[in-house]
């Protein structure tokens, strides 16, 4: 199993797209959206930090949320859409094991089985 140091996201982004040899200069907006959003997130805590630190100085709630619920969900779709997630790589078959297509689901009425028919050609 490979041992993944502690590391801020920017650096990983910056290592994973360093081994990512299938991307190309049409990648280049996804990148630097990316990397924007690494520097976004790496910053995140040390802006609590401060506003937490103001809050209580002046006896009041911090200015900024304690999380953000959208910046890292936001960052895993960059990586998809860069093919550097686990799901985004080519599947391969596991030795002794063929890799096998599940089977079609059974219309359940009229209507499904005519749109199955019609895409399947």
């Amino acid at each position: 199993m490979t041992a993944f140091a502690e590391e801020s996201v920017t650096a990983a982004l910056e290592r994973g797209l360093r081994n990512a040899k299938h991307l190309r200069a049409k990648h280049a907006p996804v990148v630097a959206a990316a990397r924007s959003l690494a520097k976004k997130i790496d910053a995140w805590d040390v802006i609590v930090e401060w506003a937490i630190s103001d809050a209580a100085e002046r006896g009041g709630r911090p200015s900024v949320p304690a999380n953000d619920n959208v910046s890292i969900a936001s960052f895993l779709k960059y990586l998809d859409a860069l093919g550097l997630t686990p799901e985004a790589e080519a599947p391969t078959a596991t030795p002794g094991r063929p890799a096998t297509k599940p089977a079609a689901a059974t219309p359940s009425n009229k209507v499904l089985a005519f749109r199955q028919k019609a895409q399947a050609g």
